[in-house]
């Protein structure tokens, strides 16, 4: 089906040194999500109450009136903010035993908060508003991806939901799937490792996701890519390339096909030698679904 596409890619918030974590403008910072519930909710999952496995805290209730539930997102730089999908609300409790559902609904920015309550923050320009996505429909981010826009870079950010009574029983929060697009600030990882569009553009970095296009059950395609060394003095030590979805397998040759491809060295502003990547659609008689090839480079040290 037609879905919105952005020039920015997918935040791997899940393993990219990202903290994100729930409470609310009264307590501040309570919740703290671990990499598995993180992953779950920056996923592709469409299995009943995926929610309940992904990003999830309880605000007590009995609090002052106006305060509001927040999810905080602290990125390890600060990063320029492009797209969102994923606004799944919540379920939650009053003291009459009944389910109340609202969703998030003011988004903002600060690059100098230190605890998620002091410092500057911007609202969000949302001009297409927020994803109205309830929890167990994960596969309409793909028609829901919204735009965002801030004034420049943000380190941290904040989803409030204002429409919440506090003062009455607890409320727990479930965020079933948060997809965040976006990409570092320039000048935030001098010593960084850069994924190159060897097909298209060669030496410069991929612009947007590589896309395998629309092909038939059964089939394979494969792409060429290289990975360069962005530090303009260090070297990058023992670095290894990790493909982990089963749709696609990588390579050295475009022969043998592997899951991780190891480097010993990429000295500075240095390119590797060219990769590949095949993606193969399932057999027929198979379902389809949205796929991608998340790549994580590690690099041990920088020398």
């Amino acid at each position: 089906m037609p879905y919105a596409t952005l020039p920015d890619q997918r935040i791997p918030y899940d393993n990219d040194g990202t903290v994100i974590v729930g409470g609310t403008s009264q307590t501040g910072c309570t919740a703290y999500q671990n990499n598995a519930r993180m992953l779950v909710s920056n996923g592709l999952n469409n299995v009943a109450n995926a929610y309940l496995n992904g990003m999830t805290f309880s605000t007590p209730g009995g609090q002052p009136s106006g305060t509001e539930p927040i999810l905080w997102i602290w990125f390890p730089e600060q990063r320029i903010i492009a797209g969102m999908a994923g606004n799944a609300g919540a379920e939650n409790m009053d003291n009459f035993g009944s389910s109340i559902y609202n969703n998030f609904n003011s988004f903002r920015g600060s690059n100098d908060s230190t605890n998620g309550l002091d410092g500057t923050w911007e609202v969000a320009s949302l001009s297409a508003g927020f994803s109205p996505i309830p929890p167990n429909n994960l596969f309409e981010w793909r028609s829901a991806v919204k735009p965002v826009s801030f004034t420049g870079p943000k380190k941290v950010l904040r989803l409030h939901s204002t429409s919440y009574n506090m003062t009455l029983g607890s409320r727990d929060m479930y965020y079933a799937l948060l997809h965040l697009y976006g990409r570092k600030a320039a000048g935030q990882t001098p010593d960084d490792i850069i994924f190159i569009d060897h097909d298209t553009t060669p030496g410069v970095e991929y612009a947007g996701p590589e896309d395998f296009g629309d092909r038939p059950l059964g089939t394979s395609v494969v792409r060429q890519f290289r990975i360069k060394n962005t530090s303009s003095s260090k070297t990058a030590n023992t670095i290894a390339l990790q493909c982990n979805d089963t749709d696609f397998v990588i390579s050295t040759d475009g022969t043998t096909w592997v899951t991780t491809i190891n480097l010993a060295s990429l000295a500075a502003g240095a390119e590797s030698p060219t990769y590949y990547i095949r993606n193969t659609t399932p057999a027929p008689g198979n379902p389809l679904g949205p796929r991608f090839a998340r790549i994580v480079a590690t690099v041990t040290s920088w020398t």
